[in-house]
């Protein structure tokens, strides 16, 4: 019962309407301040209730009975559960989930022609258009290398720059400028020799290139070897220890006498020294690597 502002205060029981009723039940309310709920029926109104005096049955309660309190609380449970019952369940179809197939799409085979059998024109393409690691969806373009074709001096560094990337070319930039100016002190331009890195692709912000990347474009500098026939191979940084598959330090690396062969079966000197972007920060190895360049001079002048 709800309280209102008379004087004294009267309980007065809310109207209700069937749709309201239902809700109630749904919840699990068979009750309503002391009174049942009596539905009528499936789609009938409750009996609107009017003010109750204390000691005056209203409709649908029989006051002071404890009996017939109990059959009118029995038969509003019976009648909800009736009015729930009747009301349509609705049945949720779950889609049937697409039958996976148990056969797997084997992966694309990159296959890459036999670079022995390839002119120069036919090297050059087959570089720009290798997709055989990853380094390949991040480039703007490959840098094959520039040069003279065949050449006494070759120069290798283990991967493009940003402005390598850019232009396409070896050695561009800061750094590409101070190679310029050891190429003068031997009397050498870069129409004379060959440049080329090892790894035809910027790696993504110039990390060094993994073991995998390396191994999928020693194929072409191989071949680049064969075709330009080089006196001596002067190797930058740390393409050194790739192209000669060593662990030892630069510093040991330098003092060695180190060779690789080509795909006659030919040794081929290797000079080892320093990259342009690390004498810019070590101007003190300057002096270093114009002796391993005096060196290279010897080697070559030798084979003449």
């Amino acid at each position: 019962m709800v309280s209102n502002n008379l004087i004294p205060p009267v309980p007065v029981r809310p109207n209700l309407n069937g749709l309201q009723a239902l809700w109630l039940q749904e919840s699990g309310i068979d009750r309503l301040w002391g009174e049942p709920l009596l539905a009528l029926g499936s789609g009938r109104q409750v009996e609107a209730v009017s003010a109750v005096k204390p000691g005056v049955a209203g409709p649908g309660h029989l006051a002071g009975t404890k009996e017939s309190g109990r059959q009118a609380e029995e038969q509003a449970f019976a009648t909800s559960r009736s009015v729930v019952s009747q009301r349509p369940s609705r049945q949720l179809e779950r889609p049937i989930p697409a039958q996976i197939s148990q056969e797997e799409t084997p992966p694309a085979v990159v296959l890459r022609p036999d670079l022995g059998q390839l002119d120069w024109p036919g090297l050059r393409d087959s570089v720009a258009n290798c997709t055989s690691c990853a380094l390949s969806e991040h480039r703007r373009q490959t840098v094959f290398g520039e040069g003279a074709l065949p050449a006494d001096w070759m120069f290798v560094e283990e991967a493009p720059g940003e402005q390598d990337d850019w232009h396409g070319q070896p050695f561009m930039g800061k750094a590409g400028a101070l190679f310029d100016n050891m190429l003068k002190a031997l009397g050498l331009q870069r129409e004379t020799v060959f440049i080329t890195p090892l790894v035809k692709c910027r790696p993504v912000a110039n990390i060094a290139p993994s073991k995998e990347e390396v191994a999928s474009c020693l194929g072409f500098l191989q071949a680049q070897i064969e075709r330009v026939q080089p006196k001596c191979i002067v190797v930058f940084g740390r393409a050194a220890n790739r192209l000669l598959g060593s662990n030892e330090t630069l510093e040991a690396l330098r003092a060695k006498d180190c060779f690789i062969n080509d795909a006659n079966g030919k040794q081929v000197p290797v000079v080892v020294t320093y990259h342009p972007n690390h004498l810019m920060v070590a101007q003190a190895d300057k002096a270093r690597v114009w002796q391993d360049l005096q060196t290279a001079l010897r080697i070559v002048r030798s084979s003449s």
